[in-house]
């Protein structure tokens, strides 16, 4: 968990601040001026950042971030400051911090940049030997889901049943077929999974229990159905929540005995099966809505995991883009390679509500319509308030001048009139020396 450090001498900021924070899973300690700030930081305890307002007694923002540069302190420092004190937030850019925001600031956009910032830091910690790792197919180089892996690998051999859960896109698959590689990592033991949802209700039984010849109208042979066919592996079913109460009571037989009957038999099968489930539902909501059985729940759940969002973890991003340029150019006979530095940032600061799937298909989109080895921003196709992502036209420095100073240097809201991240438009005002 990363530990934060929010300097403000206003006590309700503090409070908003640290509220917006604990709830993304910060640790978070508060100072109410530099001077206490530097005294926590000269403690025993480390901070992973610091977030300080400017305007503070006794000691500044701009004074804190002097004396922890003094000290040698080697930590990422963001100012919080108002319209009219750009000039300093400069200084305090020149001085070693790493960002900036104006206020009022919109919550999102600060989160945005603490994640950002927290992402560089450890890339710099880390060196580019440990950008990535893939694990079972599980591409990665977060700490969340190195320690989702270290619990994967621990209970993988068991025959303890195990639930997925987090958002869609997550790729909770993914990791299924690690668990099932971990459990059987020399034999030929079926991995079967089954998407509960894309299966019409009324023939989700026999899809997954099997049927005899004649059990229904269209039953002209018989068929095995996937527990049989996962017989001595792993059966994945994604999104157990689809699954109706009947069809949850037969699984629970299933997991119960080792036995089922398949539609139209009344002769009992055997199967020896390891069963992983996911959902993006709230199952136990669904118990108490009588949609989900609670015993079957209890047999399901033996270990739980959650699979964190793809925003929550910033750092998977690179490697997972640098994974799928390969895979598509490959696949498609592009010659594409690589992504520009500003196409990575929009990539970062953008919140994907779809996950790793919404970055698989912006990636595959990407790679086919670029025309050279790396893609471009213009290349990249991403909702941003009904607009798509796209470069600055014509003269872009006069644009960016104008922008800012109708929105009286705020660069979150400059950045949402023109279309592009606020990490695309703080290179280009790098790149133009605009402000400075």
């Amino acid at each position: 968990m990363k530990r934060l450090l929010i300097v403000d001498d206003e006590v309700n900021m503090q409070k908003v601040l640290q509220m917006l924070f604990t709830r993304d899973h910060y640790e978070v300690v508060t100072a109410s001026n530099g001077k206490e700030a530097f005294t926590l930081l000269q403690g025993r305890k480390a901070f992973d950042l610091v977030l300080s307002d400017l305007k503070m007694p006794e000691l500044d923002g701009i004074g804190l971030l002097k004396k922890i540069k003094e000290t040698g302190i080697n930590l990422p420092f963001i100012l919080i400051t108002a319209y009219g004190s750009i000039s300093e937030a400069v200084e305090a850019m020149k001085l070693g911090a790493a960002d900036f925001i104006t206020k009022p600031f919109n919550k999102d956009d600060l989160k945005s940049i603490v994640r950002r910032v927290l992402h560089e830091e450890t890339k710099e910690k880390q060196g580019p030997a440990a950008t990535s790792r893939n694990d079972e197919g599980v591409i990665y180089s977060s700490d969340e889901i190195r320690k989702i892996m270290e619990s994967v690998r621990k209970i993988a051999p068991s025959n303890l049943s195990i639930m997925l859960t987090g958002e869609s896109g997550t790729g909770k698959g993914i990791i299924a077929r690690a668990i099932h590689n971990y459990a059987f990592p020399e034999s030929n033991s079926p991995f079967v999974a089954i998407n509960c949802p894309a299966v019409p209700e009324t023939l989700l039984e026999s899809e997954l229990f099997g049927y005899r010849k004649g059990a229904f109208t269209g039953a002209d042979k018989d068929f095995p159905g996937k527990v049989s066919m996962a017989d001595g592996g792993t059966l994945f079913l994604d999104e157990i929540g689809d699954l109706s109460l009947p069809v949850q009571a037969k699984l629970l037989k299933l997991l119960e005995e080792g036995v089922y009957e398949p539609l139209g038999s009344t002769v009992e099968k055997k199967a020896h099966i390891r069963i992983i489930s996911a959902t993006n539902q709230n199952i136990p909501e669904m118990i108490s809505r009588r949609k989900f059985r609670e015993d079957l729940f209890y047999r399901i759940n033996s270990v739980i995991l959650e699979i964190p969002p793809l925003r929550d973890r910033l750092e998977d991003i690179y490697p997972l883009t640098r994974y799928f340029i390969e895979k598509f150019s490959s696949e498609n006979g592009k010659n594409a390679v690589s992504i520009a530095e500003e196409g990575m940032n929009l990539l970062q600061d953008y919140s994907w509500p779809g996950n790793i799937r919404e970055l698989r298909n912006v990636i595959h989109h990407a790679v086919i319509i670029s025309d050279g080895p790396v893609i471009s921003v213009e290349d990249l196709h991403l909702p941003r308030n009904g607009k798509k992502a796209e470069t600055l036209p014509g003269a872009e420095k006069t644009i960016i001048e104008e922008t800012l100073k109708r929105n009286e240097g705020n660069i979150s809201a400059a950045a949402r009139d023109l279309g592009i991240s606020r990490g695309a438009l703080r290179n280009k005002i790098k790149k133009y020396s605009i402000i400075g």
